[in-house]
């Protein structure tokens, strides 16, 4: 009966400004001096090429997988039946460990309007499933799957000196959950320092490897519903023997407001259970939520074939939090040439 979603949209910053100072690449620097840019973006370009520096072209457009598993903590529990009042029955319900697992695919505009900073919308479909292990008033375990589709904007900070280079990422996203009131805001950071290692032949071909740093913040609340039949999909399959009972038993030693909320549900179980069909009858909640470990640990690599394509993977680890993404960037010039 209780439900966690979070779609988490991922940035990725594709290259980033630098100035390689190995001299088998000198010519490839002296013609990016000789340069003349007639672009606008990125504002101070002209500037950056003139002391040799390497900018990244203006636009991106990349897709990528996301996958994640994470650990939930629920602070506070109010249930409500149907269309009633939800009742605090946070002292009266106990959880395991709650599980929430998430797969998306997302699409990701950018732009960078200076040499080290980048601006990005995110959109993203993507599913997420729950395992809720309620260990009290009863030994009982449900898994929920649902739908999700997100968007948000962010941007990047980044910069290097010769091989060197570091990142720190900002995005905010909107999580559209069907079995949820409203959407999930979530608020991404991630810190990343990494050694470009460049191809000799190419100064625009190499591969930047990185370790870093990862923090997630969701919003506090959520509000849903989910109907009877759905929470037992199997009906009595695989639940212990007296369930009900020892449900009913649970409900007499609560408050007569909770009391009267938990019978209702519990009767409707009952009738379910017992093949009786419950039509749309549905558990109301509100979760306040919290991860149990906001930070994590994150490594990853970037192979870049040229400026225009760039292959990224990225593995999140420690912190009750794995991740995985796989990405492909293409990057074009821009398209408006200054007066």
């Amino acid at each position: 009966m209780i439900l966690f979603v979070l779609l988490l949209a991922n940035s990725s910053y594709g290259q980033y400004t630098s100035k390689e100072l190995n001299p088998y690449h000198k010519a490839y620097h002296d013609s990016l001096q000789r340069r003349e840019y007639p672009y606008t973006f990125p504002i101070l370009a002209k500037q950056a090429y003139k002391k040799g520096f390497d900018i990244p072209f203006t636009y991106g457009l990349s897709t990528a997988y996301y996958t994640q598993v994470q650990d939930v903590n629920i602070k506070r529990t109010l249930i409500g039946f149907n269309d009633s009042d939800p009742v605090d029955l946070s002292g009266f319900i106990k959880f395991g460990t709650i599980e929430a697992r998430t797969e998306a695919v997302t699409f990701r505009p950018d732009m960078w309007v200076l040499p080290f900073l980048n601006v990005y919308g995110i959109f993203g479909v993507g599913s997420s499933s729950t395992a809720v292990p309620l260990v009290r008033p009863v030994d009982f375990s449900t898994t929920q799957h649902f739908n999700v589709t997100s968007m948000g904007f962010g941007f990047t900070v980044a910069g290097g000196f010769g091989p060197l280079f570091f990142v720190v990422d900002n995005n905010f996203n909107y999580g559209d959950i069907d079995a949820l009131v409203e959407p999930v805001p979530a608020h991404n950071l991630d810190i990343r320092l990494g050694h470009n290692f460049v191809n000799p032949q190419r100064a625009d071909r190499g591969l930047a490897v990185w370790f870093g740093a990862f923090r997630q913040n969701i919003k506090g609340d959520t509000s849903g519903s989910i109907k009877i039949k759905d929470l037992f999909p199997n009906g009595a399959e695989g639940l212990q023997e007296g369930f009900i009972n020892r449900l009913e038993e649970w409900a007499d030693g609560l408050p007569l407001t909770q009391q009267i909320i938990a019978n209702q549900i519990i009767n409707r179980i009952d009738d379910h259970l017992s093949g009786v069909d419950v039509g749309d009858a549905n558990i109301t909640y509100t979760l306040d939520k919290e991860l149990a470990k906001p930070w994590n640990l994150i490594f990853g690599a970037q192979y870049q074939h040229n400026k225009h394509w760039q292959l990224r993977t990225e593995l999140g680890t420690f912190g009750k939090r794995t991740s995985f993404l796989i990405m492909v960037n293409y990057r074009f010039e821009s398209l408006f040439k200054k007066k």
